[in-house]
């Protein structure tokens, strides 16, 4: 018998609600995750990480697509996925036009011997999206490493005209090397307080007498020739460095030692630049961004404590006299833009310079006792500093600390009433 179309639609109608109706819920069971940015703009724990990544799995798998995997291996990397190499090689051959896949793959041969492959890797990715800063960075290592001077300072001009680098950032790079003194050696640790230190010494033309060294560099095969080629004292030989990794890596495979927290060969080589810097009366500074392993913190703990940097070689300028210098630049050359800007005031605390601002909250918590010892009269200027450029940019969890800090002991009025609207009693 024959159904009439009302009789058809009928019976269908359910069938096809209750099919929609599950796509739907499909559909929002499967939401798009948030953007993987690199550490030097977003910075989470592996943990996060690791969650982003599982996401980002999980939407690919629901709407495939070139971008959905290049966040997922953005996050899978940061993650530290052991299956993540193996799976970005298959991105690379599912979508080999990708700019992100292309610089992560490029990033997997950083260091190694396949330089070229490298270079071919990361300069497709930056050609194929000239707004994707990426792989600018690694860039600048394999044309350091290659010797192109050129395309070196072309490639740190970019990052800052750009405007890859925030001005937190850049700012912080700028008032590090204000507190420095000529021809002064700056031992850095990451991204974040290297490239920028590059770009003002190099393109900008700022303080051209004072010498990066990163940490991190340090424990490649081409970067210590490279930096005593252009200038720092000169810490080791060729053969005896080419000796010192090889009896490093026979321990480290023996058993015998664990790999450092800095690299394998990074803190021992900083120790040697230091012995070679204090021959040659060369002042060699550690960055307050340096990762404290226990090389860091003995140099520290032994140096001179200078806000934003360590002086660890000696010194023969009294503190107090280096205080005051420190105080009359900290009060009238810093630049403090960045920390003023709505965008760093008003952004989500994983933005890596809302994290990297709180060194200079660190700085005024190991100084101010120094401070209204040897020279009070700094004091209110400090005081007034921070409330005018850094307590509304901190990270809640740094700002209560901070104004604690500001309002123990006996306090002068203007810091007291300060307190008291605050919500603080002096303590």
């Amino acid at each position: 018998m024959w159904m009439t179309s009302f009789q058809t639609y009928s019976i269908l109608l359910p069938a096809f609600l209750v099919l929609f109706s599950g796509c739907r819920k499909e559909q929002e069971m499967v939401q798009r995750p948030e953007r993987i940015f690199s550490k030097r703009v977003v910075l989470y724990d592996s943990s996060t990480y690791a969650h982003l990544a599982q996401l980002w799995q999980r939407y690919y798998e629901a709407y495939p697509s070139e971008d959905a995997y290049a966040n997922w291996m953005y996050a899978a990397r940061y993650a530290g996925a052991g299956d993540y190499e193996a799976m970005l090689k298959e991105g690379l051959s599912r979508y080999p036009a990708n700019p992100t896949i292309l610089y992560l793959s490029g990033l997997t041969r950083l260091g190694g011997k396949q330089i070229e492959e490298t270079r071919r890797l990361l300069e497709q990715a930056a050609s194929l999206d000239r707004s994707y800063d990426d792989p600018w960075y690694p860039l600048i290592d394999v044309y350091m490493q290659t010797g192109d001077r050129e395309r070196t300072n072309v490639a740190l001009r970019h990052l800052l005209e750009s405007g890859a680098i925030a001005d937190e950032v850049m700012d912080f790079s700028y008032n590090m090397f204000t507190c420095l003194e000529k021809n002064a050696v700056l031992i850095t640790n990451g991204d974040n307080d290297t490239y920028p230190g590059w770009i003002l010494t190099r393109v900008v033309g700022y303080r051209p007498d004072v010498r990066i060294v990163n940490r991190s560099l340090l424990n490649t095969e081409w970067y210590p020739a490279l930096v005593i080629g252009e200038g720092v004292p000169a810490f080791v030989t060729q053969e005896s460095l080419t000796r010192l990794r090889e009896d490093i890596l026979t321990d480290l495979k023996s058993g015998k030692s664990p790999i450092p927290e800095g690299g394998p060969f990074g803190d021992v080589l900083i120790e040697k630049l230091i012995e070679a810097a204090t021959r040659e009366h060369r002042p060699v500074y550690f960055s307050c961004t340096m990762m404290p392993t226990k090389m860091v913190q003995q140099y520290v703990h032994r140096g001179r404590n200078l806000g934003l940097v360590t002086l660890v070689t000696p010194s023969v300028t009294p503190y107090p006299q280096d205080l005051r210098r420190l105080m009359d630049v900290w009060l009238g050359e810093f630049r403090n833009g960045g920390l003023d800007s709505w965008q760093l005031r008003h952004a989500d605390a994983s933005r890596a310079g809302r994290q990297l601002i709180v060194n200079y909250a660190s700085a005024i918590r190991a100084l101010l006792p120094s401070i209204l010892e040897m020279n009070p009269q700094y004091r209110l200027g400090l005081f007034r500093w921070y409330e005018a450029h850094l307590w509304k940019a901190l990270p809640r969890e740094a700002l209560d600390e901070s104004n604690r800090l500001w309002c123990s002991g006996k306090l002068p009025k203007e810091i007291e009433e300060w307190c008291s609207k605050q919500g603080y009693t002096a303590r």
